[in-house]
This record gives C-alpha cells, structure tokens and sequence, in this order.
C-alpha cells in the first residue's frame, strides 16, 4: 500500500487504540508500505510547522516504508495527472500530487490518503 503524507501524519499523531488508527490499519494490515522520496520533504515541512522533531520523525517512517525515488516516468506521468485533474476542474490538485499518486501507480499500489483531491483517482483510498 502506498500511503500518503497525510496518512503517515496520522499514524506519528494517533494512540495505537484510536479510531483513526484503527481504520488506517484495517487498509494496510501486513502490507509493505510504499511513500515518495518527494514526501520526506512533505513530513519534514510537517514536522517544523509542528515543532517536531524532524530527526526523531523520518528515521522512526523511514523503518516502516520503501522509499520510491523519482525518474523520468513518475515525473512524466506526474504531470499528466496534475492536467488532467486541473482539467476536470480539480484546482487544487498540485504537480506533488500528481508525483505521489504517479510513484503509487510505479509500483502498482493504491495510494491510501485522506486528501480529498484524489476523490476522482481510481488508484486512490480516500478516508474520511
């Protein structure tokens, strides 16, 4: 399962008895995690916001996932994404989307996430 930064945000901010937790973990179970080397920026931009530690926070994530780097294919098809979604009128849908969503789709996973502009991506769980 490919996860989303607003999934890995959840799991570091959620007790293991929490709801929330609960229903991530009924995605994912036993599954290899996937994120996108893009997202480590993503976290740690999360983590200075927050006043959390960015060198306790990415090695404790970086134990649990693969990291898919960037090529020339992920970027390629990243970009169509963002068109393609601003397109059809999703405004929001920015070119890190469009590269996670496209590094999900590299490694044939479902990107698990709570961002709402993935709505319309068959390639994509949306939690509420």
């Amino acid at each position: 399962m490919f996860i989303d930064t607003s999934i890995i945000i959840d799991i570091l901010t959620h007790k293991q008895s929490s709801d929330q937790f609960k229903k991530i973990f009924s995605f994912i179970k036993d599954e290899p995690l996937y994120i996108s080397v893009i997202q480590l920026g993503e976290l740690s931009d999360w983590c200075f916001k927050n006043n959390v530690e960015v060198n306790k926070c990415l090695p404790k994530i970086k134990k649990m996932v693969s990291i898919i780097l960037l090529d020339e294919t992920i970027c390629l098809h990243g970009s169509k994404l963002k068109h393609t979604a601003r397109k059809q009128g999703n405004k929001k849908f920015s070119l890190i989307d469009g590269l996670i969503l496209a590094s999900a789709t590299s490694v044939d996973e479902k990107l698990l996430t709570k961002d709402t502009d993935f709505i319309n991506s068959s390639q994509a769980i949306v939690l509420f």
